[in-house]
This record gives C-alpha cells, sequence and structure tokens, in this order.
C-alpha cells in the first residue's frame, strides 16, 4: 500500500521555523545565562532541579543550532553523510529536551505532594539520584538509538552498489533488528514519561486544589502562589507533551507498520519547533530565577531610556 507524504513547502517552513530558532534560541540563552549568573536577591537553586533546567536550557539550544545547520546542509543537496548525522543530533537534542521536562514535572510534584507511600518516601529521599539516574538511562538510551540508526544509514550510503542499472544496498540484519528493538523501547520510554507526567501534573494540581479555600479568603502566601504557578505550567507542559507524544508515536510507526498516511521531514521538524517553543515560554513564566532577571534588565533599560530623554 502507498503511503500519502504530508508535508509542507520549504518557503512555509522557512517562514514558520526561522523565527520559532531565533526566538527560542534567544531566550534558552537567556536562561542558560540566568542559571550561570543569577540576581542576587534570587532564591538559590538546589540540585537536581539545577541540573534538569540546565539539561533543558541547553538541549533546546542545541536542537536549535543543529535544526539551523541540518537546513543548510540538506540545501546544499550534497553532503548525505553529514546530513544523516546533523538528523540524528537534532533527535538527540528534542529527545533529551522531552525527558527533562517530564523529569522536572515529576521533581516538582515529590517536592510539592507530601509522599505517602513508602516508594514515594523512599524516592523523596533519595530525589537526586533518582534523577541522575533516569536521565543518565534517557540519554544512554537515545544515544544508543541515535548511533545505530546512524551506522545503519552510513553503511547503506558507503555499500550502495549498481547491479544490471538497478540501485541495490546490502543489508544488515543485525543492526536493522537493533534498530526495531530499540524503536520500540523508545516508544514505550515515550509512553511511560506520558503516563508519569500526566500523574504527577494533574496529582499536584488536585493536592493545590484543596488549599484553595485558605487562598481564597485572602490567605495565600508567596509559597502557595509559587507552587501554584509551577502546577499550571507543568500542566500546559503536559499537554505539549501529550500533543507532541501522539504525533511522534503515530508518524514513528508509519515507517515501520502500514499506515495510509505519513509525514514529511518540514512539517515534523515544524511539530517539533512548536513543542520547543512551548516549552521555552513554560520555563520563562515558571522559573523565578528566568522572569527576575527579565524584570531587573527591564527595569534597567527604562531607567536608561528615561536618562537619554532627560538628556534630550
Amino acid at each position: 500500500m502507498e503511503i500519502e507524504i504530508i508535508d509542507m513547502g520549504e518557503q512555509a517552513f522557512i517562514l514558520i521555523n526561522a523565527p520559532l530558532i531565533l526566538l527560542n534560541l534567544a531566550a534558552n540563552i537567556f536562561y542558560a545565562c540566568c542559571l550561570i549568573f543569577p540576581p542576587r536577591n534570587a532564591p538559590r537553586l538546589k540540585q537536581p532541579l539545577k541540573m534538569l533546567l540546565g539539561c533543558l536550557f541547553w538541549s533546546s539550544i542545541g536542537y536549535c543550532v543543529s535544526l539551523a545547520l541540518l537546513y543548510c546542509v540538506l540545501k546544499e543537496k550534497k553532503h548525505l553523510i553529514m546530513s544523516i548525522l546533523l538528523w540524528v543530533i537534532v533527535l538527540f537534542f528534542l529527545h533529551n529536551s522531552m525527558s527533562c521536562s517530564v523529569w522536572l514535572n515529576f521533581y516538582y510534584y515529590i517536592q510539592i505532594v507530601p509522599a505517602q507511600r513508602a516508594l514515594m518516601v523512599w524516592v523523596k529521599r533519595n530525589i537526586k539520584s533518582v534523577m541522575n539516574m533516569a536521565l543518565l538511562f534517557d540519554g544512554t538510551l537515545f544515544f544508543f538509538s541515535g548511533a545505530i540508526y546512524s551506522a545503519i544509514m552510513i553503511l547503506n550510503v558507503k555499500t550502495f552498489t549498481y547491479i544490471n542499472g538497478t540501485e541495490t544496498g546490502h543489508q544488515f540484519d543485525g543492526l536493522h533488528f537493533t534498530e526495531e528493538v530499540c524503536i520500540y523501547i523508545n516508544k514505550v520510554n515515550i509512553f511511560l514519561s506520558l503516563c508519569i507526567m500526566t500523574v504527577s501534573s494533574f496529582s499536584t494540581a488536585r493536592y493545590l486544589h484543596r488549599h484553595m479555600k485558605s487562598v481564597a479568603q485572602g490567605f495565600s502566601t508567596p509559597r502557595i502562589q509559587s507552587q501554584m504557578r509551577v502546577t499550571i505550567t507543568g500542566i500546559s507542559q503536559g499537554v505539549f507533551y501529550f500533543l507532541y507524544g501522539t504525533f511522534y508515536i503515530y508518524g514513528s510507526f508509519t515507517s515501520i507498520l502500514p499506515s495510509p498516511h505519513g509525514f514529511g521531514p518540514w512539517i515534523s521538524f515544524t511539530a517539533t519547533s512548536l513543542y520547543i517553543s512551548g516549552t521555552t515560554v513554560n520555563l520563562g513564566i515558571g522559573q523565578a530565577v528566568c522572569r527576575q532577571r527579565a524584570a531587573d534588565g527591564w527595569k534597567a533599560l527604562k531607567a536608561l531610556c528615561g536618562a537619554g530623554m532627560c538628556e534630550v
């Protein structure tokens, strides 16, 4: 059965993605600077929160840079191996961003909602080690999957032969089997991550809902307000993750299972850029260190403009 590929034109891709890449790149570089040089009066971030935020910021930066480089290489239509490697790098940064956003939501859930079960008590006591192991597992899985995919594609390119005028590629059964196993493991990982994000976000919202009466009566505290802000951004991040995760899983399975429709590269990268943009906006709203640094910069800019007007 022939698959109908749904895609967008190159010009539409540029019009949508170029502004998104520039804005996301600028915002995440700003966020990374806030993390490296926090405001003096800002609360000091502890581990593993600082690590999770740093991974998110640098994953988004890496995605924007690698996607721009990939487009430039594809435009040349010469460096096929370089295109394959950049494609894998783009997916690696994307997967890292998705993984970090899931574990960031889970971290806030552990910190806000009192642990009642023995397992949750143990996780809360060992949250730093749990986060390190989770990120290490996800990063190793994504790296291994990318390496297998790159090896298959590069070997196919290098060993391509012509027999009686017909293009024939060599088969690498062991690598192909490993690639299929990695694909299914990644899909299961994304599904489990979606479950973790959904449960953690809505459990946190349910817990905070019980405190809404005291908030409505005027007993709101900065701590509760901060928790509510984090919960709202976590729920919206969960919605972004669900929409993009569904799109990603469907697009991945169309390459290995019979399906009447499939997505082309331009529309796939556009969906990815929109997901990264939603994550970037959520980080700016939810993280106090970023909001405070932005407010300080805005005040300094207003003071500078005011001084300039006085001189005139």
